[in-house]
C-alpha cells in the first residue's frame, strides 16, 4: 500500500499497553483512487493506525456506531468511506474502497 516512503530518524509514539514504537518514516499510503498522507512508519507496529484528528483537520467528520464508523466530507456532507468494527478496533480495508465510490483521499 505504499506510494511513497521517506525514512527519517527520530519520535515515538505510544500505543496499547504503555508500549512504545520509533518512527522510522514518512509515507502516503493508498491506491490508485485514494492516498492518505503523512503515514508514520512505525517500527514493530503491524497494521495502519489512522488519526481521527487528521481527519478533523482535513474537513471531515467522523462518526462512530456500535457496529461501524463513517468518515463524512464536512463541505458537502458526502460519505468519504465507512470502516467495520471488529471486536474494538474500526477497520477500514482499503481494498474495499473502490467498492464505496471513493474517488479521493487527501
Amino acid at each position: 500500500m505504499f506510494l511513497t516512503l521517506t525514512m527519517k530518524e527520530g519520535g515515538n509514539v505510544k500505543f496499547g499497553g504503555n508500549e512504545a514504537g520509533k518512527i522510522i518514516g514518512t509515507r502516503t499510503i493508498g491506491n490508485s483512487s485514494i492516498s492518505i498522507n503523512n503515514v508514520w512508519l512505525v517500527d514493530g507496529l503491524r497494521h495502519n493506525l489512522l488519526s481521527i484528528s487528521q481527519f478533523y483537520d482535513n474537513g471531515y467528520d467522523v462518526m462512530f456506531y456500535k457496529t461501524n464508523c463513517i468518515i463524512v466530507n464536512k463541505n458537502d456532507n458526502s460519505i468519504v468511506f465507512k470502516g467495520k468494527r471488529v471486536d474494538n478496533v474500526y477497520k477500514i480495508n482499503f481494498s474495499e474502497l473502490v467498492d464505496q465510490k471513493v474517488v479521493f483521499l487527501l
